[in-house]
């Protein structure tokens, strides 16, 4: 394409074909999650280290598009919220939804770490609580289906007539982390995203100045989150990752806003390399260092309770006790690879890869890889967490892909 070319045509100006496959792409992203089944759940209990086998992938078609449009002529932007429809798909090699997994029983988990956090001595009321909701459960482990864990929801009950309980379920559903369907409350890791409006955007068109083109401007009404510590942390940069624009040097990078983590992550460049007989750039991610690295720092959940290399807490995000990471704790502190058996990160299969042509904008090869942990922390005034050995335990690994076909 002519450089000249490449500057015209990629602008989400209206009736432009670029504009059309922004707001719906016209074919799913392959969505994969791998989840990480426990083999020793009792031992855990008694102070062993977890011991975890990959089972996976749960494959689905993940379709993307952007509804309830606004355009603004003089700002030359375009305003629009996000949706993703999850489908079940079959491809070879994927797990049937059916197969039975035993986790760490994340709501059970994440609740006793967020009360330890915000409402220590509320713990006593949670320890009632879990005997109640969860029916006297004796592991903090959960063994169900694989579609269930993951989209479907595993059944929470509520319906219980205690004070703990029904206090502790009343907190649960004001924070917006269960599922309500059919009068059933469930939870499940990614079935509140499945087909659900999310927050507006408003971004440049680039028909002014194509350098602009998908550039974020606004989230959610705002200019500037107020989530980190710093006014750099708290900047919306970048694309929404559907859109890049043309001739970008490779020094630039590829910016994108990742609302899921709060934060924009920036790509760097790696090597010249060749996809299909086409020359393009590959560009890696990491998550930092926030231990060691100054302009880290801010993500931290204190100053004094930094995480270290590779693993980011999404608490200030998202209100929940989550470390997000690569998979296998691929590129992270060996520390967390130590606190957990059955583990084996590559950079194959577990580093974030974009192989990208300049001159067009585009994307022809896009592996986006994001591992979801969990602080596993001994507590006493918790009955099933007294035994604990603390560590990082993974829960469930995602991979979306996109190639140019």
């Amino acid at each position: 394409m002519h450089v000249l070319s490449a500057k015209i045509m990629v602008n989400l100006g209206p009736k432009t074909e670029i504009r059309d496959m922004f707001l719906e792409l016209p074919f799913p992203l392959k969505f994969k999650v791998y989840l990480f089944n426990i083999t020793n759940p009792m031992e855990v209990q008694n102070g062993a280290l977890p011991a975890v086998t990959e089972i996976g992938p749960f494959c689905y078609n993940e379709w993307k598009v952007k509804v309830n449009i606004g355009d603004d002529e003089k700002s030359d932007t375009i305003s629009y919220i996000p949706k993703d429809t999850y489908m079940k798909t079959m491809d070879p090699g994927c797990k049937s939804g059916q197969t039975e997994v035993t986790l760490p029983h994340a709501l059970l988990i994440g609740t006793v770490n967020t009360v330890n956090r915000t409402k220590p001595g509320a713990l006593a009321v949670v320890n009632k609580a879990i005997k109640s909701i969860f029916n006297s459960p004796t592991s903090i482990f959960l063994t169900a289906k694989a579609d269930d864990i993951i989209f479907s929801g595993v059944d929470i009950n509520c319906k219980v007539t205690d004070f703990a309980g029904k206090a502790t379920c009343m907190e649960l559903k004001e924070s917006g982390t269960l599922l309500e369907r059919d009068g059933r409350i469930l939870f499940s890791f990614l079935g509140l995203k499945n087909g659900t409006l999310q927050k507006r955007i408003k971004a440049l068109r680039g028909t002014k100045n194509y350098h602009d083109v998908g550039r974020i401007v606004e989230y959610n009404s705002t200019k500037i989150m107020s989530v980190w510590s710093t006014k750099e942390c708290n900047k919306i940069r970048g694309t929404d990752g559907t859109i890049f624009p043309p001739m970008l040097k490779k020094e630039e990078g590829i910016v994108n806003f990742s609302p899921d983590i709060c934060r924009s992550l920036v790509p760097f460049w790696v090597k010249k390399t060749k996809y299909d007989g086409i020359s393009v750039n590959k560009y890696t991610a990491s998550l930092g260092d926030m231990s060691a690295n100054k302009e880290d720092k801010c993500y931290c959940y204190t100053p004094d309770t930094c995480l270290k290399k590779g693993l980011m807490d999404l608490y200030k995000c998202g209100g929940i006790p989550i470390y997000i990471s690569m998979p296998h704790f691929y590129d992270s502190d060996k520390s967390y690879l130590e606190g957990i058996e059955g583990l084996n990160p590559n950079q194959e299969d577990h580093e974030i890869s974009i192989l990208f042509e300049q001159l067009t904008g585009s994307p022809v090869q896009v592996r986006k890889r994001l591992q979801f942990n969990m602080p596993l922390e001994a507590n006493k005034k918790i009955e099933l967490f007294r035994n604990l050995t603390n560590t990082v335990i993974p829960l469930f690994w995602i991979e979306e892909e996109e190639e140019d076909e």
